[in-house]
């Protein structure tokens, strides 16, 4: 009966705990996650939708540990799998690029492994668990071959502007230790007849010759569908020596594709890769990490943390990382703290900034939440999943005001009612 009603007591402030099991599960100990289990069973029977939320954590954090960057060892056993797997040259920095024989420009930009990033992409636990496991088939190539398969070989990224497919797929190439060759298939359209279709002919002719991952970027440039009545004859043209390119590929190396639109591409290009995968916007737990990332050396509270990932639902990571950069700017000339020390005030005006700036990206309550009255930033907060003890802390003023603030705004229904269905 005691132990009931310590859990019960516990979960009154689930916030605060949640807050305690992310900062728990970032130790990545087995111990920590054993706990959380055990907190997990002992409410499922009093509150599914609090135990759900803490299986949801543990499955990201396992996730997340599967996408985090390979060791030097296990990096360099892929790239020793994957030079028996794909003939080739080695490509060196020395290595001349093909050129566009019209403008003499470069088809392409180079990335070595020594150049890129190993920063693990935050991305939502759905694509996590799809690249960790495109990323074991390339680290288990001799695993696959006694079962008589392949590694997958052609991967389409497609999902809205910011969301990082371009970072993911150097990401890929740095974990297959591999040079990435980057081409921005909008920059290979020419308005001469047939050197766009030469330049792409040139363009895998080159990554053919040598060994690499093949990165396409704004894919649909040139992969457009052909019955499309607003090209002309040459669309088509580019379009089968692009199907021809990508055929004539196949066992020869590693191709990536990236696009924003991927409606508009031909369905025999669509059908002619092996995984499609969406990276989709941060959802609420990528948005609570990319927060993190972004926003130090910058000391905000638990409870900013919490306002900031209501206030980028519905932004990307770009977005997100956007929002970071405009508030350190305005602390850095408006701000008379020290450390990186932040007062709520000084975080909404930088914030209010950025939306002001920004407006289309937001929606109407969150941007009356920074440039409207305090009841609104009251209500927002309360949606937040702030309690009032923590939305006085976050706005420096008594819980009566924010009692008194709170009758007079709209009833908005907190984030825990919004789950129950309730408003």
């Amino acid at each position: 009966m005691t132990r009931n009603l310590q859990v019960h007591a516990a979960m009154e402030h689930f916030d605060i705990v949640l807050a305690l099991v992310r900062a728990a599960l970032e130790s990545r100990s087995p111990r920590a996650s054993h706990q959380v289990e055990r907190l997990r069973d002992a409410i499922a029977a009093t509150n599914k939708d609090q135990a759900a939320k803490l299986s949801r954590l543990l499955s990201a954090t396992e996730r997340k540990q599967d996408l985090e960057p390979l060791s030097i060892d296990e990096m360099r056993a892929s790239a020793k799998l994957a030079r028996g797997y794909l003939p080739g040259e080695i490509l060196t920095k020395n290595t001349a690029v093909p050129r566009d024989k019209e403008t003499s420009a470069p088809l392409v930009r180079i990335r070595f492994p020594d150049e890129a990033r190993t920063v693990a992409p935050v991305l939502v636990p759905a694509m996590q668990e799809a690249i960790a496991d495109l990323l074991h088939e390339w680290n288990r190539l001799d695993q696959l071959q006694r079962y008589g398969a392949i590694p997958n070989t052609r991967c389409l990224l497609y999902g809205p502007p910011g969301v990082g497919k371009t970072e993911l797929a150097r990401y890929i190439a740095r974990q297959v230790d591999l040079p990435c060759v980057e081409v921005r298939l909008d920059g290979l359209v020419s308005s001469f007849l047939g050197t766009t279709a030469r330049n792409i002919g040139a363009l895998f002719e080159f990554a053919n010759r040598y060994r690499c991952v093949l990165f396409l970027d704004e894919f649909d440039a040139i992969a457009k569908a052909r019955d499309d009545i607003h090209e002309l004859g040459e669309i088509k043209r580019v379009v089968n020596t692009l199907l021809q390119c990508l055929d004539d590929r196949e066992g020869k190396g590693f191709t990536l594709a990236a696009t924003n639109h991927e409606h508009l591409l031909d369905s025999a290009v669509w059908r002619r890769f092996d995984a499609r995968i969406e990276v989709p916007k941060p959802d609420e737990d990528a948005r609570a990490r990319l927060i993190t990332r972004f926003f130090p050396p910058l000391d905000l509270s638990k409870e900013a943390i919490v306002f900031l990932i209501w206030l980028t639902q519905g932004l990307s990571g770009a977005d997100i990382a956007g929002m970071a950069r405009t508030v350190k700017r305005h602390l850095a000339l408006h701000s008379d703290g020290a450390d990186g020390a932040v007062r709520p005030d000084e975080l909404l005006a930088a914030l209010r900034r950025f939306v002001v700036l920004n407006t289309r990206q937001f929606a109407p309550d969150q941007v009356g939440a920074v440039t409207g009255p305090r009841t609104a930033l009251t209500a927002a907060l309360e949606v937040a999943g702030l309690n009032q003890i923590q939305c006085a802390e976050f706005l420096g003023v008594s819980q009566s005001t924010v009692s008194r603030s709170s009758r007079k705004s709209p009833r908005q229904g907190t984030k825990q009612e919004k789950a129950n269905g309730h408003e």
